[in-house]
């Protein structure tokens, strides 16, 4: 087996002991990495049945419902990966519960579940076993409306439509087409743990069912190039105008899915967004016009002078896609241009004052509504009463990556030093490494793919597999701040420091101060030994150190 093959199946079974073990090495003997996984047996076939599996077939056969629709449905709202308990919030902007995503769209599918189970509905999001149960039993409800055969899979059509809980008559066919496509041509779906769950193929189902027809209804304009429109009622929902200038972009996720997501924040009262962004940044979505006031941060002062945006994922659970970063950096330009916000009233030079998180936004009925944002670190403005606004919102947690998303915004944008460590730290697609241990933010790019080393090390860059010692270099990006690492405010961009003589530190220009001397990538721990591999050995040495990266990274306190 090849060495990153071999490690890749078995890095998160080995821990930090290995850390340990090769950090003086890391860099400096490629042996040692084939050595330590010389050891690692191959990945055996993925787990084809298990507690989530059984767990949906119990409640599909205790409600005569059919077991591959349970799954289908599941797999397209992504409610496979929901933990078996879920911390939630009272008033989440999207309460999803089991595996189907039970949700307060047009059809309120989660308080039929509810009423069902005999439950709250806050205990089937937590429960999701119960959730699923009730999701099963909703469906024969529904069935029983319908008055359908219940062993005709495609008799079931006119019962996911309703289910999906959509407003309009192309949303809910468009959802039906994707799970019968599903359905039809059959496939597998993972849940968390690993587990695979399998939908056999059913060339049963008629084709026509498995295709979305065009547009059925007129749409309304979208301000950002490429949206799609979601017709949103005003009414207990959103306020039209706006009173003040708009001066902040509020960064939300949903803690649901795609699906789930647009049909509660077209359909539940009390609270609306301007826009959402799909898990995977496939697809921007818009409700509400720029120009009208959403209530989406459970703070009037800053409702009145933000545009809000939900990212598609749970927070303090997942990492967030890098291709989800990248739209809604290009998302947040178009907005700062469109709205001059910024210092130069450009959409430029945006720092955090501008670019907000949920978790940030003062809890009115606890401090001053118009006080400024929590400039701690995001944990810690997340265990804070005083922030999130009310109810003490978390989103979007502690594993928002801010320094990747601001320098992914451009333009200046410079994240806070309070969004970093003191320590370099891995971002999740191990691309880059960040520190703040000055009030000085330095962001160093690793071609070579990132490596997470034990909490209070540096985390270090692998060997550029394109690149010899001679020819590595790593750029480094300052943004100054005048606080600490759980105090500091963020500043503006800094000055990047000098750089060693086998590598370069670029900073950007702007008002902060100095910035650290950047080492290479291969002599961060201290080898004295020859740092250019073999040409054979550059690649698998690179994906194993990559994928070390993967399993060790550390977490935002």
């Amino acid at each position: 087996m090849p060495v990153a093959s071999a490690f890749f199946a078995c890095a998160r079974g080995r821990d930090r002991v290995i850390v340990g073990a090769m950090r003086s090495s890391l860099f400096c003997a490629p042996a040692a990495i084939v050595a330590l996984l010389a050891g690692c047996a191959p990945a055996g076939p993925p787990d084809l049945s298990g507690p989530t599996d059984a767990m949906i077939t119990a409640a599909a056969s205790g409600n005569r419902v059919p077991r591959d629709l349970m799954v289908a449905v599941a797999r397209v709202e992504g409610g496979l990966g929901l933990a078996a308990v879920r911390d939630v919030e009272i008033d989440e902007a999207v309460p999803v519960a089991g595996v189907l995503e039970l949700r307060r769209g047009r059809y309120n599918s989660l308080a039929r579940g509810a009423a069902l189970m005999g439950a709250t509905e806050l205990d089937l999001q937590i429960d999701l076993a119960k959730g699923t149960e009730a999701g099963a039993r909703v469906l024969d409800d529904l069935a029983r409306d319908h008055a359908i055969a219940r062993d005709d899979l495609a008799g079931w059509a006119e019962v996911v439509e309703e289910l999906s809980g959509h407003r309009s008559r192309t949303q809910q066919i468009a959802y039906r087409a994707k799970v019968f496509h599903l359905l039809r041509h059959g496939g597998t779906a993972r849940a968390r743990g690993g587990e695979t769950l399998v939908i056999p193929p059913h060339d049963e189902i008629p084709i026509e069912l498995t295709w979305a027809p065009p547009e059925l209804e007129a749409q309304g304009t979208p301000e950002y190039p490429g949206a799609i429109w979601f017709d949103t009622p005003q009414n207990n929902k959103w306020t039209p105008g706006r009173d003040t200038p708009i001066t902040m972009i509020a960064v939300h996720d949903t803690e649901g899915g795609w699906d789930a997501s647009v049909s509660t924040l077209q359909n539940d009262g009390g609270k609306s967004v301007h826009y959402i962004i799909d898990a995977d940044g496939s697809k921007v979505g818009q409700f509400v016009s720029e120009g009208d006031t959403a209530w989406h941060v459970g703070n009037w002062f800053y409702n009145q002078h933000m545009i809000g945006i939900e990212h598609v994922g749970y927070a303090g659970v997942d990492d967030y896609q890098t291709a989800l970063y990248a739209k809604s950096a290009d998302l947040v330009r178009s907005i700062a241009k469109r709205n001059k916000l910024g210092p130069n009233k450009d959409g430029t030079g945006l720092d955090r004052s501008v670019i907000v998180g949920h978790q940030e936004v003062p809890d009115g009925n606890v401090i001053a509504e118009s006080s400024a944002p929590c400039s701690m670190s995001p944990g810690s403005c997340v265990k804070s009463p005083n922030y999130g606004g009310a109810n003490n919102h978390r989103d979007p947690g502690v594993n928002w990556e801010w320094c990747q998303y601001m320098e992914m915004i451009g333009g200046g944008a410079s994240c806070k030093c309070n969004d970093a460590f003191d320590h370099f730290n891995c971002v999740h697609d191990l691309s880059e490494m960040v520190r703040c241990p000055n009030d000085t933010v330095e962001i160093v790019h690793c071609p070579g793919g990132c490596v997470g080393m034990p909490n209070g090390v540096d985390d270090a860059c692998a060997p550029d597999p394109n690149a010899g010692a001679s020819s590595s270099s790593a750029a480094t990006t300052g943004a100054g701040g005048s606080g600490g690492s759980e105090s500091g405010v963020g500043g503006g961009a800094g000055v990047g420091g000098g750089a060693s003589s086998s590598s370069t530190a670029a900073g950007a220009g702007g008002a902060g101060a100095g910035g650290s001397s950047s080492t290479t990538p291969e002599t961060k721990a201290g080898c004295s030994c020859s740092t250019t591999p073999t040409s054979n050995d550059t690649a698998p040495i690179a994906l194993a150190i990559t994928a070390l990266g993967v399993a060790l990274r550390r977490r935002r306190r």
